[in-house]
């Protein structure tokens, strides 16, 4: 029930307060929950074995968040990607056999996308509240082999994120 009162939330905020990465996190989230309801009329959901559904859409949340962690200027890519690559862990689990009940990979499984969902909530906040302070959040992170600013926003020395 958690799940639906954040979903719905963390959605609507990133797209209209949040960043680039805020937006592209939350359309994985989306792109995730429409590969899940889509897979669940051709393959039903259950625990007692690998979910091919389920494995599928964490992979999509794994790669979509990875992709985010590499180039986003946001520590919270970082965090739901790690979550990503936990649920993916939970089919290997489950694919094993190591005795995994099915309750305990239903929440494996389940659970790191809940905390993904809260990060890019926390992330979408943290976006606003760096946009109050400073006037301005970069997105993207320049890998070119310049200097480490491009000199569009003045480097501040902060403790903080």
């Amino acid at each position: 029930m958690a799940f639906f009162l954040l979903l719905p939330l963390s959605l609507i905020l990133a797209t209209w307060k949040g960043g680039a990465p805020e937006r592209y996190g939350a359309l994985v989230i989306v792109a995730m929950a429409v590969i899940q309801r889509i897979a669940i009329v051709f393959v039903p959901s259950h625990f007692v074995s690998v979910d091919p559904a389920a494995l599928v859409t964490d992979f999509v949340g794994l790669t979509g968040f990875g992709i985010l962690a590499v180039q986003a200027r946001r520590i919270w890519p970082i965090w739901a990607a790690s979550l990503q690559l936990l649920s993916v862990s939970a089919h290997f689990a489950r694919w094993a056999d190591i005795g995994v009940p099915p309750f305990v990979y239903a929440l494996m499984r389940g659970s790191p996308t809940f905390v993904a969902l809260a990060a890019l909530l926390v992330g979408t906040v943290l976006h606003m509240v760096r946009l109050k302070r400073n006037g301005a959040d970069p997105s993207w992170q320049n890998w070119s082999r310049g200097p480490a600013s491009s000199g569009r926003y003045p480097e501040r020395p902060s403790n903080r994120w």
